[in-house]
């Protein structure tokens, strides 16, 4: 079967985005089996976890549930301010011609940063900052270069919603938990550089 140029893009970015995977947290064997499970339930279904989850992920990892509580009710307010504080810096990223236009493009970046953030919330609850699957976001990457999504804007809203987390666990007093927070966005924002583009912390 001769495939046109642009079908055999459509097939490849398919196969990419069904090889993609970015929780690898349920791969982490030093975590109980139940607290895996639990993850992988909700990673799934691509929702946080829920009250009576989260309740036995904390107790068997020994984590605040009020810390955890908090960033899941303000997922929503960090990515909308991180989105906000991206477009400040960088207004034409949207508009025609723009790394992110049209508005589908802008929605599934935003949509994205949430999931990674929901991600890095699972990692804080499970005190697992080795949250990425190493195969899976070798795919991602080579999914966001086939779709060119502009991955230094992203990587710049990433930094602002890490910077937004971290201030709302120092204002409740969760300490240890922002230092598993600040781990686990490393560990997402390293396995987002491609290897020959490494981009410094800003």
């Amino acid at each position: 079967m001769n495939l046109t140029i642009e079908a055999q893009r459509q097939l490849r970015i398919s196969e990419l985005a069904k090889a993609a995977q970015v929780c690898g947290i349920t791969k982490r064997n030093s975590l109980p089996v139940e607290v895996r499970e639990l993850i992988a339930n909700a990673d799934t279904s691509k929702q946080p976890l829920k009250v009576d989850e989260l309740k036995k992920v904390c107790v068997c990892c020994n984590t605040s549930e009020h810390a955890v509580s908090l960033l899941i009710t303000e997922t929503n307010n960090v990515t909308d301010a991180a989105r906000r504080k991206l477009l400040d810096q960088q207004p034409n990223v949207i508009l025609p011609g723009g790394e992110l236009y049209p508005e589908k493009r802008a929605e599934a970046c935003w949509r994205d940063c949430q999931q990674f953030l929901r991600i890095v919330i699972y990692g804080v609850a499970c005190d697992c900052a080795e949250i990425t699957d190493t195969t899976g976001m070798a795919a991602l990457r080579l999914l966001y270069k086939e779709m060119k999504v502009p991955v230094p804007a992203m990587m710049y809203a990433l930094a602002q919603m890490r910077k937004l987390t971290t201030l709302i666990l120092e204002a409740s007093g969760h300490l240890r938990e922002i230092d598993c927070l600040n781990r686990a966005f490393d560990n997402l924002i390293n396995a987002l550089k491609s290897s020959d583009s490494l981009m410094p912390e800003s």
